[in-house]
């Protein structure tokens, strides 16, 4: 199949939301074998993840009204992704791995995922990686430091899924396009 000039941002079906602990390296390639830090966080909702490069810059203009120089804000990027599974995995990376507690199975209840959720209980920075796949090519984004500031309010309802709709903020992400076209 030929490489695609204009690409869709489509999950790849075998996992498409990693965390590992912060600074592991992202992968060279969208290809490559993952590290075993890295674990799945879960799915992503068909609504996909938006990605905020943080490319603001304010124009410094001389007397003549000529830009002179470009001074670069202080904003930094963000993914924003709305996570559908609701999982140990999904929890911890939402609040922190020390705010889940896990209970195993006994004949009074099934397997118990608990979420501590208070002011001031937040996830510790992390890695972040997003694989998408669209025909040969495979694409990511991610960041070896990220951290989680925004949760958008949680519905639950009869008729929607929960989704968890994280904000991620980094001040660098990575991008990378492998088309599949191998020599």
């Amino acid at each position: 199949m030929a490489t695609n000039k204009a690409n869709m941002g489509v999950g790849l079906a075998t996992g498409m939301a990693y965390r590992a602990p912060e600074n592991t390296p992202l992968p060279s390639t969208p290809s490559a074998t993952l590290a075993a830090d890295w674990e799945l966080i879960g799915d992503v909702s068909e609504d996909g993840l938006t990605w905020g490069v943080g490319k603001d810059a304010t124009p410094l203009k001389n007397w003549a009204k000529r830009i002179v120089r470009v001074i670069s804000s202080d904003d930094n990027g963000n993914i924003k992704v709305p996570f559908l599974d609701t999982t140990a995995n999904t929890l911890k990376t939402i609040f922190g791995d020390d705010n889940v507690t896990e209970t195993a199975a006994t004949a009074e209840h099934g397997n118990v995922v608990s979420v501590k959720v208070a002011s001031g209980v937040s996830a510790p920075p992390a890695a972040y990686l997003f694989l998408m796949k669209d025909g040969d090519d495979l694409l990511m984004v991610g960041t070896e430091s990220g951290v989680i500031t925004t949760l958008d309010d949680i519905a639950l309802s009869p008729t929607d899924p929960i989704t968890w709709n994280a904000t991620i903020e980094s001040d660098s992400f990575t991008f990378a396009k492998d088309d599949g076209q191998t020599i």
